[in-house]
């Protein structure tokens, strides 16, 4: 981090791209945040934050350290951290982790806060926003990308693309998770249309393949829960998940020969939203918080988790690079719209249902 750099104002301009701001010295600025921060008790209160997730225990373990400040969570999915921020008026969470389309729905209801970090102007332009009307902001931290997990000593040939899937070789081998119950599997439905049909949207296009896949006998399990269970057990050899969760699986299993694809004929990339809420009971603490997630320290220990900072001037550790796929394996990926992307969903899982399952 720069020592000095753009602080933005506690108010970003509503129209989005103009930004009150400021030319400060960036480590006083925090100072100050962690002194009024110490006058609110020593506790940020979280939603979706759990330890097991993105590397939190360690994110939170570290802000502890460094400010004194305790985690108190509560874990939940993000329709109920939308839905409880709703009841409660954003007013007994601090922060809340939540998908980006249900960040954004709750900056549309203004129950986040209109708070900018210091390195707005660094975060990608389609990963943090201001809604127009209510003014409430939201973030993404951290993303990932959707691609494979290959056990290499069952198939003789590794698939690099959606298309090599279809080898009638990896009968019965290939896994994935249901997007009739998964927010992954929806994204799966999504990688899939736009490496078939240059359309991530064309979910019709995304879920014929995968019918295909079935009629095939390819697939060996599409299961409701995110699990490993099935690749451990040599059950099946071809996972389909985000980078994250097959980077963790490959390197908890050093005994299985595997390697993670990144498809090269397309898939998505999409990012993981963090909230302020608007009436957050230690704001000063939110707002260190954020400075030291999306602009600081944080952002390195969300990629030991493999999860990928949203932050594209942090500089990663070497030993930790090493550990992801080649950074062109990504340039086939794109983000998500996540507006429009809400407006497919429940078409998507109907269409699936029908077509897959014949329900």
């Amino acid at each position: 981090m720069r020592k000095l750099l753009k602080v933005s104002l506690l108010v970003c301009a509503i129209a989005g791209s103009v930004f009150a701001s400021i030319v400060v010295d960036y480590e006083a600025y925090v100072k100050e945040l962690a002194q009024r921060a110490r006058t609110e008790g020593g506790v940020i209160n979280t939603y979706g934050m759990p330890e097991t997730w993105a590397n939190y225990g360690e994110i939170f373990t570290r802000f502890y350290e460094l400010y004194g400040i305790v985690q108190e969570d509560i874990d939940m999915g993000s329709p109920v951290v939308l839905a409880r921020m709703t009841e409660e008026n954003a007013s007994k969470n601090d922060v809340a982790d939540l998908k980006p389309t249900f960040a954004i729905l709750a900056a549309a209801r203004g129950l986040t806060s209109d708070y900018c970090v210091s390195c707005w102007e660094l975060l990608p332009e389609n990963q943090r926003g201001k809604d127009p009307n209510t003014g409430s902001v939201w973030y993404t931290a951290y993303w990932g990308t959707i691609g494979w997990l290959v056990n290499v000593d069952m198939v003789k040939s590794i698939p690099y693309k959606w298309t090599d899937l279809l080898n009638p070789a990896y009968k019965g081998l290939i896994g994935y998770l249901d997007p009739r119950a998964t927010g992954t599997g929806v994204t799966t439905v999504e990688a899939a249309a736009y490496a078939v049909s240059g359309d991530p949207f064309n979910y019709k296009a995304g879920v014929d393949f995968l019918k295909q896949l079935h009629d095939l006998g390819l697939i060996g399990s599409v299961d409701p829960l995110v699990t490993v269970a099935r690749w451990q057990r040599g059950e099946i050899a071809i996972l389909i998940n985000f980078d994250y969760n097959l980077l963790k699986w490959k390197y908890d299993n050093p005994e299985i020969n595997s390697v993670v694809v990144i498809p090269a004929d397309g898939t998505i990339s999409t990012g993981g939203g963090v909230i302020m809420a608007k009436n957050a009971p230690h704001p000063w603490t939110a707002k260190l918080f954020l400075e030291y997630l999306l602009c600081g320290e944080g952002q390195v220990l969300y990629a030991k988790a493999f999860v990928h900072p949203i932050n594209p001037t942090v500089k990663l550790p070497e030993e930790i690079l090493a550990k992801f796929p080649p950074k062109e394996s990504y340039q086939s990926a794109i983000f998500m719209d996540y507006l429009k992307e809400l407006e497919i969903i429940d078409a998507l899982r109907d269409y699936y249902s029908k077509v897959v399952f014949g329900g």
